[in-house]
């Protein structure tokens, strides 16, 4: 009897693993090409199992039509790369191998959340402008049997893309690689001509940035807490893509940027987060930019705590925007721009040390009721009406709608503090037309006795299209 089962527990492990070799989390090929090397929860040893992958669609937004070799990546809570990059097919579709812990032997994935990033030829980078990727959980996937992966789909994982204005689609790529180390991610800015472009390297260093203006002069730089790095000069010729632009690292990164947060009327006692942006990314109409990863108040991954010192290690040199109360955690800014404290702080690290010790003022936000007044896009019918909760001490409100990519297309700056019969505050859009299945933005801003603004709608609040 014996004689007979050990063949086939061999047997076993020979398609499990896909040869004799043991299954090492560091080595793709110690599984069979349809199995991942995944570890398992309370286990020394890893095991072989169908991959887990996050599956949807490539589309451009007004039309509805597939849009084939976009480029998705996953990105964890800290906004470093969880796996490689998927392109789509020609019928929009793609599927992305996301590394999951197993929670038993029978492959069951331990729930992750991630955001997804897209780029392609002509259409705009998401997110940019107005729009966030919204985080998905991917313990929802679910296998259809054995060696089938397991899939995780949702609203969230079709992707939709705005194309560009005609005048800058054709534009060729930049791709090149960044010396990480294990574990590390990676922000790259590629800076020029006016104009920056930005992406995320994946788990194997590779990045790549579409629809670049050709020309000369441009300079592409990595983010990565804990480490500098030699820029790379390069300059796109028209119709070629520049690639093999490498990132090298030029030494540790030892800068700290500390400073304080001090919460005022209103405000969510819970307290908030500080992020830094790279300048060149930042956005003054929607006030926001690519934050390297790491770079955040409490570390990533941690909900908005703080409430009074605040410190981010590890800043590499380089120009950034420092943000207070930018997530949604009910704050914001205090934007009086007669109170210490309020403004937009721009600082320099350089030699590893900051040009400042950003403070700030953070008071309670606009309390949003529509459209979009949650975390996600909302869809409209017909003409669409703002309404928001009424502000202690606010006298008036301004309102303001932007598109995509932060450009105003309207304001209405004389909103009186009065209330419709549900007690909110209520404006009718009264602009040009809008593009149906566009994103826009709308934000309110409420001002008191003296005219002066006191608080704001959140940032990445207020996200609707319409029909």
């Amino acid at each position: 009897m014996v004689k007979r089962i050990v063949p086939v527990l061999l047997s076993l492990l020979v398609v499990a693993c896909g040869d004799d070799k043991e299954c090492k989390l560091d080595d793709p090929t110690s599984c069979a090409e349809t199995l991942a090397c995944e570890k398992v929860s309370g286990q020394e040893k890893p095991l072989c199992f169908a991959p887990v992958q996050v599956e949807g669609k490539v589309f451009d937004l007004a039309s509805g039509a597939a849009v084939a070799n976009a480029e998705v990546t996953a990105l964890d809570a800290n906004g470093a790369p969880v796996s490689g990059v998927a392109v789509s097919g020609v019928d929009g579709r793609y599927a992305l191998r996301i590394p999951t812990e197993r929670s038993d032997d029978k492959g069951t994935p331990v729930g992750a959340r991630l955001t997804l990033r897209a780029g392609a030829q002509n259409y705009e980078p998401f997110p940019s402008g107005v729009r966030v990727a919204l985080p998905l959980d991917t313990s929802g996937a679910a296998s259809a049997g054995d060696d089938k992966p397991w899939a995780f789909s949702s609203a969230q994982t079709d992707v939709g893309l705005s194309a560009l204005q005609a005048a800058d689609q054709g534009r060729p790529a930049m791709s090149g690689t960044v010396e990480v180390t294990a574990g590390q991610s990676a922000l790259v800015v590629v800076e020029g001509n006016g104009k920056a472009y930005s992406a995320v390297a994946d788990t194997s260093g590779k990045w790549k940035v579409f629809n670049v203006a050709p020309g000369g002069g441009y300079r592409a730089q990595a983010y990565v807490k804990g480490a500098n790095y030699t820029p790379a000069e390069v300059s796109v010729q028209q119709g070629v893509e520049a690639t093999g632009i490498a990132i090298r690292k030029a030494g540790a990164s030892t800068a700290t940027l500390s400073g304080t947060v001090n919460l005022v009327a209103g405000a969510n006692g819970a307290g908030t987060s500080v992020v830094m942006v790279v300048e060149s990314t930042f956005n003054e109409a929607l006030i926001r930019g690519e934050v390297p990863p790491g770079l955040r108040a409490p570390d990533p991954g941690t909900a908005p705590n703080i409430s009074g010192a605040y410190a981010i290690t590890g800043v590499p040199d380089g120009k950034y925007v420092v943000l207070a109360a930018f997530e949604n955690d009910g704050n914001v800014r205090d934007p009086d721009p007669n109170i210490s404290g309020t403004q937009i702080a721009h600082i320099t690290v350089e030699n590893g040390t900051p040009s400042a010790s950003p403070s700030f003022k953070v008071t309670g936000a606009i309390q949003m009721v529509g459209p979009g007044g949650g975390e996600t896009t909302e869809e409209v019918s017909g003409t669409p009406r703002f309404t928001w909760m009424p502000y202690s001490s606010a006298k008036s409100y301004e309102l303001r709608v932007f598109d995509s990519q932060g450009t105003k297309v309207w304001e209405n700056l004389s909103v009186l503090d009065a209330k419709n019969p549900s007690g909110y505050i209520e404006v009718v859009y009264g602009g040009p037309a809008l593009i149906p299945d566009r994103i826009y933005q709308w934000r309110a801003t409420a001002k008191g006795n003296a005219l002066n603004p006191i608080s704001n709608t959140e940032e990445l609040r207020g996200l609707f299209t319409v029909k």
